[in-house]
This record gives C-alpha cells, sequence and structure tokens, in this order.
C-alpha cells in the first residue's frame, strides 16, 4: 500500500533486518506475555504495516491464541487468497479487521495509493467466509475529509452484507512515520485528509452517535466505536488542539506496543521500556525505565492516534 494517512510505506517493509528478533525470541514474548496477563488476558493485535507480510505471523497467532489470548490480525487484506484464507483458519484466528475507506472503489483505492485494492478486500472477504466461519471479520475505516460522505453508506453497507461482525472507526491523526507537528493538520503535505466542512462532518458524527445508540442492527453487526466516541470526534474535528480527556492520558496502564524490531513502548510516542531481544517484559513492566515513561505520560496533552482512537474508553472523562 501507499496509504495516504500512514507513511509506515516508506520504510522497505519487504527487506528482513537482521536485527530483528527470532521466531524463537516472539514466541517467548508471547508466553511471557501470558504470565504477566494470567488474570485477565486481553486482546492480542498483530498489526503492521502489513503483518502477513511476514510468514511467522501466522503461527504465532495460533501460539497467541494457544495460551487463551483472543488475537485480533489487521490487515489491508491485499495477500488474502484461498491458500492465505486456509493458513489463517489454520491458525485458528478469532478476529480479524480489514481496512476499507469506503463503499466506492474509487475512494479506497485513493487512500490506500493503490488501484485495484478495493477489489482484493472484495475477494477476501469472500475467501474468508468460505474458509474462515470461526472468524469473526470486522471492518475498519479511517474518517477523512476524503471519505466524509461514504461514513453512513458504509455502515449500511456493511450491515447489510450478512458476513461482517462490526465496523470500527479512526479519526484521521498526523499520519505514522512523519515527525510530531502540533498544527500537521493546516500543513500543505497532509490538509487535504482534515475535514473542511464542518456542517457536514459534524451531521455524520451526530447520525453515527445515532446508529450507535439505537443499535437497530442485523445481529451479530454492530458499531465497535462506543457512541461517545463520535462525540469525541466531532469535538476534535472542530478544534484538534484542544486536549479531547478532562484529566490526562490513561495509556500507562491500557497496552503494550511492540516493534518490529523487539522494542517495547507503552506508548509509541515516548521511549521503549526495552527490547525483547535483550530481556523479558516481565522484567520491563516495573523497572525504571517503566516508571519513566508512565510519568512522561500521564503529563502528556496531546491529541495522538492512542488517545484519540485506539485506546478510548467511554467510562473515561472527555469533553465533549
Amino acid at each position: 500500500m501507499r496509504c495516504k494517512m500512514c507513511y509506515k510505506w516508506q520504510e522497505d517493509v519487504s527487506v528482513r533486518h537482521l536485527d530483528e528478533p527470532s521466531f524463537a525470541q516472539w514466541m517467548q514474548c508471547i508466553k511471557d506475555l501470558a504470565v504477566l496477563c494470567a488474570e485477565n488476558k486481553p486482546q492480542m493485535n498483530f498489526a503492521g504495516g502489513e503483518p502477513l507480510a511476514m510468514e511467522e505471523t501466522l503461527e504465532l497467532i495460533r501460539h497467541a491464541e494457544d495460551l487463551g489470548f483472543d488475537a485480533l490480525l489487521a490487515t489491508n487484506a491485499y495477500l488474502i487468497d484461498t491458500i492465505k484464507a486456509k493458513e489463517i483458519a489454520e491458525a485458528h484466528l478469532s478476529n480479524i479487521s480489514i481496512s476499507l475507506d469506503g463503499v466506492n472503489a474509487r475512494t479506497h483505492d485513493f487512500m490506500r495509493g493503490v488501484e485495484g485494492s478495493f477489489l482484493r478486500v472484495m475477494k477476501a472477504l469472500d475467501m474468508l467466509s468460505v474458509y474462515t466461519p470461526q472468524t469473526k471479520i470486522y471492518l475498519n475505516s479511517v474518517i477523512t475529509d476524503i471519505n466524509m460522505k461514504e461514513i453512513v453508506d458504509l455502515v449500511r453497507w456493511a450491515e447489510a452484507d450478512g458476513r461482517i461482525h462490526g465496523l470500527g472507526f479512526q479519526a484521521v491523526t498526523q499520519p505514522f512515520s512523519t515527525p510530531e507537528q502540533d498544527d500537521w493538520y493546516v500543513d500543505e503535505k497532509y490538509a487535504f485528509l482534515w475535514p473542511k466542512d464542518q456542517r457536514l462532518m459534524a451531521e455524520v458524527m451526530d447520525e453515527m452517535t445515532a446508529l450507535k445508540e439505537t443499535g437497530n442492527f442485523r445481529q451479530p453487526f454492530k458499531i465497535s466505536n462506543p457512541a461517545g466516541q463520535f462525540k469525541v470526534y466531532k469535538r476534535y474535528f472542530n478544534d484538534p488542539a484542544q486536549f479531547v480527556k478532562k484529566i490526562r492520558c490513561h495509556l500507562d496502564t491500557q497496552a503494550i506496543n511492540i516493534t518490529p524490531a523487539g522494542a517495547v513502548h507503552i506508548c509509541f510516542y515516548k521511549p521503549p521500556i526495552g527490547n525483547i531481544k535483550q530481556q523479558s517484559i516481565l522484567q520491563m513492566w516495573d523497572s525504571d525505565e517503566a516508571v519513566s515513561v508512565r510519568e512522561q505520560i500521564r503529563q502528556c496533552r496531546k491529541n495522538c492516534q492512542s488517545m484519540v482512537n485506539c485506546n478510548f474508553k467511554d467510562e473515561e472523562d472527555y469533553v465533549v
């Protein structure tokens, strides 16, 4: 992909680096996470870039599922053919989230930067529905100025399709793999992504809130976002400089992120607390480095991807 809202593709993901953790180290890392989360195993997300570009991913997913994790594979679906769908089934994958940014092929292909990517998603849905009946299929869409008019139609299409368990949305934030910039949304490189028509944006967010709160969908389809998140999106799109939470970021207690190079982050925007090639996550979790990063997180007031999207908790205090 050559995504407009994420620049991870600028790194050559086809080149395997010698300093990557070994397969055995990844397996041990998952075992360590199972110990750390013994009493309450969270969802384990395998994402990227494109995680299916790494041959070992499905073996690691099988390992995580065997240890009691609810695994999710986040993919652009470009590599999913009959063979790959069968391999996904053999991995006992619980959930798959496929990126789809519009109901029109032109919209999705533009956002993903590759012609024909919409068609590949449609073909992947066909393969998965045949070969992986145990896997819940979700769609994920990034809300931008490009697809704002298609958001509600995308929900209606996904709900009517019959094969899709749910659909989740993310508000566009500063593209990954770009230098941090407070006013990124007015920079000419990214400004085309930012919603221009505030009235349309407000109408769409209000309609999405109503759809979520009403929930009159064919079961088991659902919008994954809490209703309150669309209210926060509305405020965020209206005034992105204002911190969306009433108090502070709570990411210090909500997630562990591990890069392809093995670096372990509590927050991707803060320094790593270690690397799985040198030590166990069990050692890192309460280390001096972890304590320092948690304090940095508590002081942070940045509307980042992790704050606005991935770690949204409806029960926490947001300004709406």
